[in-house]
């Protein structure tokens, strides 16, 4: 649950093996904004340099990824390997903690997204999917907070 109390942004990861959707809040919580694709970063002492300096460039109090699930809600070997992900990269950041929200269904809704309101053709899709997951993801955590 977001901390109120500590004045930043949140950064909301959707991690997948080639690319790591990226969104970002406001500093009072209120609003979300997409910020793109990490692609083809090699490894992830690679991907957490470049998270790194988004949070520091951005004054990013927090971290939140989406953690994947089985079809009935259980723990799967990706959502080990997200979570462990997770755990390293908040050893990396050192001040800024990172948090996990549940990411079911947001790559299909981002594709509803995509395909319905923005009218986007399915190939063109991928290269802004991940980072509307990201958004969903975000927006979810932040709601979450006011109920």
């Amino acid at each position: 649950m977001p901390n109120p109390s500590k004045n930043g942004k949140i950064l909301a990861l959707d991690m997948g093996r080639s690319a790591v959707g990226m969104a970002i809040s406001d500093e009072q919580k209120q609003m979300v904004f997409g910020r793109g694709v990490i692609r083809n970063y090699k490894s992830l002492a690679n991907l957490f340099k470049e998270i790194k300096n988004f949070c520091e460039r951005e004054k990013v109090v927090e971290v939140v990824i989406g953690l994947p699930a089985g079809k009935e809600g259980e723990e799967t070997a990706q959502t080990e390997r997200i979570r462990s992900i997770g755990e390293r990269l908040e050893e990396y950041l050192e001040d800024i903690p990172v948090e996990f929200e549940d990411e079911s269904f947001t790559t299909f809704e981002a594709n509803e997204f995509l395909g319905g309101v923005a009218g986007v053709k399915a190939g063109k899709r991928k290269d802004t999917e991940d980072e509307i997951a990201a958004v969903i993801i975000l927006k979810r955590y932040l709601d979450f907070d006011e109920s």
